[in-house]
């Protein structure tokens, strides 16, 4: 796709509207009819974020009842922690922001939901290889068994990092999802889509409709690998995308393993996998406990990273979920996000909610 093509694009995906909006709830329609600073930033019809608004980061009316509606009315309890769990207060006024070299980022509160800083959140990016968080999750979806034997052809290569197989070989489909998710191998990407048995056409407007099913308005899916520049989203609306597919057990069980032997079957042989998140692997990072993530990289996105972490002996509640576009490098892609986990483990205090 050249770069006319690919600014076209963009142009179109900025103005489709989702086809599913969150339900809303009977308090939160009372309030939004009673306030009008809430009326302003976001649509009476579809209470998406409107730009240029004090809605800033927010995404939708719920996404306001998540981070402040809960605290302002108490008819909110319910988009708010649970008795016990904590909640991120700030507690210095320390800054990181000019020290990250990213083309955008978002820092969110695992738990909770709270943004606790941003940079060119909105911005429509190419989210490469962080697209096969989504095809992981349309397969998963259709139950495919683990134990089912699948092939990896030809047509499969798209370029990019692959699997170096012959024609036809066969695996497991559960070595298709690490041979994806932890090598981020394309061709097995590709492989694993065709598990399901929906046409092209059918699994990428399942990934669509899984993102307008998030209420989220800029990210959309052309193919099931990243290879391709239409596949794009925003920091803001990616940080929606991986904190709930990070709640499934199995993709959290596929990202954060390092390292994995899978089998070749048709051979008789095995490939060693090793997880492009070096976060999960190298010393650097032995103070911090990985519970999900995925790379991306393309010549035009640079290196993208979505990761969850926590010290490696500290809270649970303090589980973060980073989202970080554009580093100039793989390793400054890990050593920023380590950064802003640094800075917001330093910077904020969880308190318990009684």
């Amino acid at each position: 796709m050249g770069i006319k093509t690919f600014i076209r694009f963009l142009v179109i995906v900025a103005v489709v509207q989702p086809t599913a909006i969150f339900a809303i709830t009977d308090p939160l329609t009372e309030i939004y009819q009673t306030r009008g600073d809430l009326q302003t930033a976001f649509d009476s019809q579809t209470h998406l974020a409107v730009p240029g608004t004090s809605a800033g980061f927010l995404l939708d009316l719920e996404d306001w009842a998540r981070q402040y509606g809960w605290m302002e009315h108490e008819e909110l309890a319910s988009y708010g922690p649970g008795e016990g769990d904590g909640v991120p207060v700030r507690i210095s006024n320390s800054e990181i922001e000019s020290s990250i070299e990213a083309e955008a980022y978002v820092v969110m509160d695992r738990s909770t939901g709270k943004i606790l800083t941003v940079k060119n959140e909105n911005k429509v990016w190419p989210i490469a290889s962080l697209t096969k968080l989504m095809t992981a999750n349309v397969v998963l979806d259709h139950d495919v068994s683990m134990g089912a034997i699948a092939d990896v052809r030809n047509a499969d290569n798209v370029g990019g990092a692959r699997l170096y197989v012959e024609d036809g070989d066969t695996f497991s489909v559960e070595d298709l999802f690490f041979a994806t998710l932890v090598a981020s191998a394309n061709n097995a990407a590709n492989a694993l889509s065709r598990t399901t048995d929906l046409s092209r056409t059918e699994f990428l407007l399942e990934m669509n409709q899984n993102a307008k099913d998030l209420n989220l308005i800029h990210t959309h899916y052309v193919d099931p690998t990243g290879i391709e520049l239409g596949n794009v989203s925003t920091a803001r609306e990616m940080a929606r995308i991986v904190q709930t597919l990070f709640d499934r057990d199995e993709i959290r069980r596929f990202t954060t393993t390092a390292t994995r032997y899978i089998d070749v079957i048709s051979q008789g042989t095995s490939k060693k996998m090793t997880n492009t998140n070096w976060m999960l692997w190298k010393p650097d990072y032995d103070d911090i406990y990985v519970t999900g993530g995925k790379t991306g990289y393309l010549i035009e996105s640079g290196w993208n990273v979505v990761v969850s972490l926590r010290p490696m002996y500290g809270d649970e509640d303090t589980e973060l979920l980073i989202v970080l576009f554009g580093a100039e490098s793989r390793d400054a892609s890990f050593t920023n996000a380590n950064m802003l986990a640094d800075w917001a483990w330093e910077t904020f205090q969880w308190q318990k909610q009684n």
